[in-house]
């Protein structure tokens, strides 16, 4: 049966800037856009009433961690109480704590608790999210973590796209053995099982150094990944110039990049992805440098770097509101960064992150008549409806 989104009250195609088409309908035939525009309702079309509402694209949640084990409130109380973080890493918690019980819990564990939280999601308008592995760190583990997220893209309503994340170097291991044991073993084991689509690094003064990070991307490329690599977060060691450098599809954190390492990006074509619920989360000071985005003519992404320890939001409506607040965003460069740019990151603009005939019908209806409400609305629940290939997923009066 044909779907037709009947009578929005504004449409953001995403074409050019937002492309606000106000007072259309969307016809969709077989999960694809067939139509924008103004389209009269036939007998074999089943009938979505969007007059009222806003319809965007489906939120692209381009950057997560939403496979782990085990809770860190508690740690999160202390750091609000100003224990430092070398504190709670010695008193065993940090990345450490979620290693501990993410190596405890079974596969069934690991893929229920996946579950719970991509219907959660589902529920906050994302269509397309990316999971990544890092919480294992040891082979097994990881290889553990990638085989949950590849069960959860295979049975989940949604878009999920699996990355093999090199977080951190584990406990009683060499820095350089664990490398090694990354680039000759751990990397050839992912590919060979097709475990993963983007292989990612975190490169920046407390994890992996620019020289091990350039190994660690290169060997993943000369094995067929897509890159990306976390950097610029806490310090500047070059992590943005070794992403222009390969060929990243995305940069993400970029909180102390300079408007040479954004040059740089944009040049090589990496996307960057900026991470608002984290710095938030972590109380940061410092800010992405938006002017330097701005003036380079970067497509900026946006996402929730769901995980926890240093983000616990996975409501990308959130994220489009603190990107606006924390960050300095305009409404339309966080709406642009939340779906087009999400898209880009993950290399799968050519089908969604826009409202175009021929592409997938990702969609979510939003309960506003005006798309500046959805940052200024901070945390209501807004989603009336989550569209999937043309299949209602979510939907308040279903």
């Amino acid at each position: 049966m044909s779907v037709l989104l009947s009578n929005a009250t504004q449409i953001l195609t995403m074409k050019r800037g937002i492309g606000v088409v106000k007072n259309r309908s969307i016809l969709i035939e077989k999960g694809i856009i067939a139509k924008v525009g103004s389209i009269n309702a036939e007998a074999h079309h089943r009938i979505i009433d969007a007059k009222g509402c806003v319809v965007c694209p489906g939120f692209v949640d381009s950057h997560t961690h939403l496979v782990f084990g085990g809770s860190r409130e508690g740690e999160f109380a202390m750091r609000i109480r100003g224990v430092k973080y070398e504190a709670i890493a010695k008193a065993g918690g940090g990345i450490a704590s979620t290693v501990k019980h993410t190596t405890k819990a079974s596969e069934d564990e690991l893929y229920e608790l996946g579950q719970q939280r991509l219907r959660k999601i589902v529920r906050h308008g994302t269509t397309t999210v990316e999971v990544k592995s890092g919480y294992g760190l040891m082979p097994e583990v990881e290889y553990k973590m990638l085989r949950v997220i590849n069960r959860l893209k295979r049975r989940a309503p949604i878009e999920v796209i699996p990355t093999f994340l090199v977080h951190t170097v584990p406990a009683r291991m060499k820095r350089d053995e664990f490398v090694k044991l990354v680039v000759e073993k751990m990397i050839p084991y992912v590919a060979r099982k097709r475990l993963a689509a983007f292989c990612d690094v975190f490169c920046d003064d407390i994890a992996f150094s620019k020289k091990e990070s350039e190994q660690i991307l290169s060997a993943a490329k000369d094995y067929g990944f897509a890159i990306k690599i976390h950097t610029d977060e806490f310090a500047n060691i070059g992590g943005a110039l070794v992403a222009a450098k390969l060929g990243c599809k995305s940069a993400d954190h970029l909180l102390v990049s300079t408007k040479r390492d954004i040059t740089a990006l944009k040049k090589a074509g990496v996307v960057p992805t900026l991470l608002p619920g984290t710095s938030l989360f972590l109380r940061l000071s410092r800010k992405p440098n938006m002017t330097a985005f701005r003036s380079t003519k970067s497509g900026v992404a946006i996402a929730s770097d769901f995980n926890p320890g240093s983000c616990m939001i996975y409501s990308m409506l959130k994220i489009i509101s603190l990107a606006c607040l924390a960050y300095g965003m305009y409404v339309e460069e966080a709406l642009l960064g939340a779906t087009k740019h999400g898209a880009r990151a993950l290399g799968i603009f050519d089908r969604v992150g826009s409202i175009e005939e021929g592409k997938q019908a990702d969609l979510v209806l939003l309960d506003v008549d005006d798309y500046r409400k959805i940052p200024y609305e901070f945390g209501e629940d807004m989603v009336k409806c989550t569209v999937k290939k043309g299949k209602v997923i979510y939907g308040k009066n279903n």
